[in-house]
């Protein structure tokens, strides 16, 4: 897992989720639609931070990815984009 990636997104749900950092640090195996952190129009705003601060764009299949749901997932699905693969 990449550290800087995490850290963004722990801060991200952080400051939009009302949740403090080491509450998200603890579950970053957890799944955040599920846990309510987060709702479809964070979501959007989510993705477009995500995209906009990585400088990268998800395709429909990385949304499909059972990863996407948690933060230790997405950091490693937005590693591999960011690495080209």
């Amino acid at each position: 897992m990449d550290s800087g990636i995490s850290t963004w997104l722990i801060r991200w749900f952080e400051n939009n989720a009302g949740m403090s950092g080491q509450d998200i640090e603890n579950n970053i195996d957890t799944n955040y639609f599920e846990k309510g952190w987060i709702d479809s129009f964070k979501f959007i705003a989510f993705i477009m931070d995500i995209e906009n601060n990585f400088g990268i764009r998800f395709s429909n299949d990385e949304f499909q990815d059972k990863g996407f749901s948690t933060i230790k997932g997405l950091a490693g699905i937005i590693r591999e984009r960011i690495d080209g693969r």
